[in-house]
């Protein structure tokens, strides 16, 4: 280890952890990078995200004023999340201290290199001009700086609610000692859902869609907006759910690693809620789209909802059967 990373340690743990992530899983990290680039090129390729931009870039204030927000809020949260973990780290007993706002200020330029870097890609295919992209790029720059300000000097208590909120509370079983079920195990990845989808989450994704609608459709009427508006809550949430079935499935095959379980049943138990409750989601989104024009649902809407619904449980199943193997549950 170089001398000048032994007098900060926690920066030295975190390029370990890199280090060996690199040394150990370098193929599934260039998987996961090549996945994030062809997903980003995807949305830029979309045909509403230049006009999004194109808009933002034209309306410079608006643009401001939403970097500002968002950086705010997540220098918030990032200050409040850095303080926990060095409160409950490992190396919280060494004589040094946790850099905080270095840590802070790097998560906060990161972002900031993607939004820059990712509008930049959309300005090279052609979807939004030069002019525009200067113009976006300045003020989510300066949005940045302003947020990040502004976030930091924003007080720790009452930023974030606690997830448990959002959480489901179940009844103890009378002989949940005697008789043992894995029928709650279901619930946690629905919890897990409600978290990642609460309205602090939504707020962005909300705002995204009411803004593309003037920038696409000038004079659109009210019952427009609102179906956009319920549509991509609606997808948020099947996204959150995919999300949460992946995310929960580490623990609870840790948790039950000392049981006798076997891993299909594990599995079973863990997804069929989500799988049930995605299935209901995308009939009703399929039916409502279906009164306005029926053959294009039929043609396009009904063959993209069972692509993603067995996307999403091919994701989750092989999550389940990853965790199972790593935890050594039914080894």
């Amino acid at each position: 280890m170089p001398r000048g990373m032994a007098a900060h340690p926690h920066l030295a743990s975190k390029l370990l952890l890199l280090g060996n992530a690199w040394r150990h899983k370098r193929g599934r990290m260039l998987l996961a990078a090549a996945l994030i680039l062809a997903g980003c090129a995807a949305v830029a390729a979309v045909p509403p995200t230049g006009s999004i931009l194109g808009w933002l870039g034209r309306n410079w204030a608006v643009a401001f004023v939403i970097a500002t927000c968002v950086f705010a809020l997540s220098a918030a949260r990032r200050r409040q999340r850095a303080a926990i973990d060095a409160a409950t780290s490992w190396l919280a007993a060494l004589p040094a201290g946790s850099p905080v706002l270095l840590r802070v200020m790097l998560a906060s330029g990161a972002w900031l290199v993607a939004s820059v870097a990712f509008t930049a890609l959309v300005w090279a295919i052609g979807a939004i001009d030069r002019f525009a992209f200067s113009r976006l790029a300045l003020s989510m720059a300066a949005g940045a700086v302003v947020g990040f300000l502004a976030g930091w000097r924003l007080p720790r208590a009452g930023i974030g609610a606690p997830g448990f909120h959002y959480a489901i509370v179940r009844r103890p079983r009378a002989r949940w000692a005697s008789a043992p079920s894995l029928a709650p195990l279901a619930n946690w990845p629905a919890a897990q859902g409600r978290i990642f989808s609460r309205p602090k989450k939504s707020a962005p994704v909300l705002l995204i869609a009411m803004m593309a609608i003037p920038s696409g459709l000038h004079d659109a009427p009210g019952q427009v907006a609102l179906a956009v508006a319920g549509a991509c809550l609606a997808l948020f949430s099947l996204l959150s759910l995919s999300k949460a079935a992946v995310w929960v499935a580490v623990d609870a095959a840790r948790w039950l690693a000392p049981t006798t379980l076997e891993r299909w049943r594990f599995t079973g138990a863990l997804i069929w809620r989500v799988a049930l409750t995605q299935t209901a989601t995308l009939g009703v989104l399929i039916f409502l789209t279906s009164i306005i024009d029926l053959p294009r649902v039929l043609r396009v809407g009904l063959p993209l909802a069972a692509l993603y619904l067995a996307a999403s449980l091919a994701a989750a199943v092989a999550a389940s059967l990853l965790a199972c193997r790593r935890a050594g549950l039914g080894a």
